[in-house]
């Protein structure tokens, strides 16, 4: 878990942040003054992520603490209720990540998601594009102490080099003018391949206007700034962009991962498998739908109730997802029933002792639930050659599925 230092001597706002930090998932380090902060620097030296500093301690009131902090290397941000422009300068001028003014309870919020916000940077690739070293540096520095891991290009050119070498950008920042490649020709390049929520690019140039952010925009970028910019506003349009992309992937995941199961859903399932199916259909590879039912999974229901008929789903997907080779595909159709896409399972029987050790290992495993370990079984039905359509092949695995059941369940039945 990451700690947090918060070095804060009213006990009415070290207590609320230790409390909402807790919540969000942090450990808290919390000191009441300059002494107890160099303490718990040294003590936590290696584990602290982040600090929190009130800019005045009863031992350090012109920001001392902050100073210490920053000279061991610890991010710091500087919550305070002191406010002014010259405090303001002064503040940025120390290098902190950024300051919150204590004001009502949603500065707390935002030193939270803040805080959130920036453990979640260091794991998000950015790109800053500029032929200007002096520009570019600058850029690059804003985003390492904004805890990026941070790439640089010195064109557009060289920016689609790093974006093929490095498939997890999420975020580029582009200057416009630069040789070989420019903004609009680099931000057209990335949207060939990149759409907008994918990754995040955002405009600079010097040269601003209404016309050269409109045409910033209009190429695909997502976002425009004018230079000089202030860091605030770097920070909270960057920080923007980025959660608008995490939402994203948030919702292009419900969309095609089962909630309960965590594997892959119906829609997902034909989203990916159509296009294996079409290439094993030109000669490419071989596949072989699998039906998996739970044998008496009603009983368990009725029984025991539907959370722990939840909790035996959920133990039987991790138990597929174990089982299952890294090349095939594995869905939670409906209900209780699975379905698994092989590609190219030997013949001479090889789809029969595939399937039966499936079989056997639920046999042989106790699943553990809230009401007791229960024994399990499954019925699954295999079509091991190839049909007209993908539909055919999941519809004779469910004829063969039902067959099973038929035929006392615990079986696999594999088509001839």
């Amino acid at each position: 878990m990451a700690k947090v230092l918060v070095v804060e001597d009213t006990k009415f706002f070290q207590l609320v942040l230790t409390q909402k930090l807790a919540l969000a998932g942090f450990e808290v380090v919390s000191a009441a003054t300059l002494a107890a902060a160099r303490e718990a620097m040294e003590t936590y030296a290696d584990e602290l992520f982040l600090g929190i500093f009130d800019l005045t301690l009863p031992d350090a009131a012109e920001g001392e603490a902050i100073d210490v902090a920053i000279s061991r290397g610890l991010p710091v941000v500087v919550f305070t209720s002191n406010f002014s422009e010259d405090t303001r300068d002064r503040i940025l001028s120390l290098r902190v990540i950024d300051y919150v003014i204590k004001e009502d309870p949603s500065s707390l919020d935002y030193v939270v998601n803040l805080v959130g916000r920036l453990w979640r940077n260091r794991d998000v690739k950015a790109l800053v594009v500029d032929d200007s070293s002096t520009a570019r540096r600058y850029t690059v520095d804003l985003l390492r102490l904004y805890q990026f891991i941070v790439l640089e290009a010195g064109d557009g050119t060289e920016a689609l080099e790093v974006i093929d070498r490095e498939k997890d950008v999420k975020l580029v920042i582009t200057d416009y003018h630069m040789p070989r490649m420019d903004g609009f020709q680099l931000i057209k390049a990335i949207r060939r391949s990149h759409p907008r929520e994918r990754i995040a690019v955002v405009g600079v140039s010097s040269a601003g206007s209404s016309t050269l952010s409109a045409r910033f925009i209009k190429s695909g970028a997502n976002d425009f700034l004018n230079k000089p910019f202030l860091r605030e506003e770097f920070f909270c349009r960057v920080q923007m962009n980025v959660d608008i992309l995490e939402q994203l992937a948030e919702l292009r995941e419900a969309a095609t991962i089962d909630f309960l199961t965590g594997v892959r859903n119906r829609r997902s399932f034909y989203e990916v498998a159509g296009p294996l199916f079409a290439a094993a259909r030109r000669g490419q590879a071989k596949v072989t739908i699998a039906l998996i039912d739970i044998d008496h999974f009603k009983d368990i229901n009725d029984q025991h109730g539907h959370d722990v008929g939840d909790v035996v789903l959920a133990e039987v997907a991790e138990m597929l997802v174990y089982r299952v080779r890294g090349t095939d595909m594995l869905a939670r159709f409906g209900g209780e029933e699975f379905c698994i896409l092989a590609l190219n399972i030997l013949d001479n029987g090889g789809a029969d002792i595939y399937f039966e050790r499936l079989r056997q290992m639920f046999e042989e495993t106790s699943i553990e639930t809230p009401s007791g370990k229960f024994k399990i079984t499954i019925s699954i039905g295999v079509c091991n050659h190839m049909k007209g359509t993908l539909d055919e092949m999941i519809a004779e695995a469910d004829t063969l599925l039902y067959a099973a059941k038929r035929a006392g369940r615990n079986k696999v039945m594999v088509s001839e």
